[in-house]
């Protein structure tokens, strides 16, 4: 009887144990396909909201989840630290441009007695040379979007540690995101390289919008996102300058939006004998021509406190 209890007392053991480990077992596989289950129903709810969103056509301007990617990923925030600028050691400077110099006289003229604005400045190259808003942030506090569609100008552009947000894209020609073909001239070294700094890299554009782009230039694909939709993520709804120096792309930027929240745009346009058309056109959209110099351009919306304050034209 003894023998016979030990031995029953052994098979409930063996069996409680076999029973521990089916349950053991058991328990990681359920877990395992709830796992499963919960990864499969996320990535199948993204992929169908994903393609629901796609079926509707490209991204609409304010979409919120862009505006979001835009704000945390693309904007670079205002720098609180000092300048650190090149000034009279840029070798850009050594060479004035004339288009610099009417720039610089006609903006002052324009908003002298004008603090705390809010500038877009797209072609910003280094953010120092040729900038056309610096002495806007320095000397009337104002700040901005800087846009530099060019990676090697781009990173030398924040190390200037402007009070102004930056952002490493192209300004869209569609009203939605998109990647588009830039191109980049080579920069051989020549007698002018030294004097023109990053001068050179200011002939760079989207390939569609210029002829001149060859086949001994560089091309790469960069990110371009609607002017609207930076805007729209920062919250900003005036702009008093707007300053494009897109190589051709002028028009198709600024041609899918409202430009009412824009107080004074400068643009430059290369096809000389298009400019009166060009003009014709933002005159029905509400501009009227300020000041001129060959082809760079000044427009000031009507009825604008900027209107009247400028009558410097000299067509060429």
């Amino acid at each position: 009887m003894a023998n016979r209890s030990r031995l029953i007392e052994g098979c409930n053991m063996r069996w409680w144990f076999r029973c521990r480990l089916w349950v053991w077992w058991g328990g990681i596989v359920v877990a395992v396909v709830v796992l499963l289950a919960l990864v499969c129903t996320a990535l199948t709810h993204t992929y169908t909201n994903y393609l629901l969103r796609s079926l509707e056509g490209p991204l609409p301007a304010d979409d919120p989840e862009l505006l979001t990617y835009i704000r945390e990923e693309l904007l670079q925030p205002p720098s609180s630290e000092p300048y650190d600028l090149l000034e009279k050691r840029n070798v850009a400077q050594i060479l004035v441009e004339e288009s610099e110099v009417f720039y610089n006289k006609s903006l002052r003229t324009l908003f002298k007695d004008k603090s705390d604005g809010f500038f877009v400045e797209a072609g910003a190259l280094d953010g120092e040379t040729m900038s056309n808003t610096l002495w806007l942030e320095r000397e009337l506090g104002w700040t901005g979007l800087l846009v530099e569609a060019d990676r090697t100008a781009y990173l030398s552009l924040i190390t200037k540690h402007r009070r102004a947000w930056a952002a490493n894209v192209c300004l869209a020609p569609t009203p939605y995101p998109s990647k588009e073909m830039f191109y980049i001239y080579p920069h051989y070294p020549g007698p002018l390289a030294l004097s023109l700094g990053f001068k050179m890299r200011s002939m760079h554009g989207l390939t569609k919008y210029n002829e001149k782009a060859t086949s001994s230039s560089w091309f790469t694909k960069v990110q371009c996102i609607p002017l609207e939709s930076i805007l729209l993520s920062l919250g900003v709804t005036r702009v008093d300058l707007l300053v494009l120096d897109v190589e051709g792309a002028e028009l198709a930027i600024l041609g899918h939006f409202d430009l009412q929240k824009f107080n004074v745009l400068c643009i430059e346009w290369k096809k000389k004998h298009e400019i009166d058309s060009v003009v014709q056109q933002f005159k029905k959209r509400g501009y009227v021509e300020a000041a001129r110099l060959d082809e760079d351009i000044i427009l000031v919306q009507h009825g604008s406190q900027y209107e009247g304050r400028l009558n410097t034209s000299t067509h060429s």
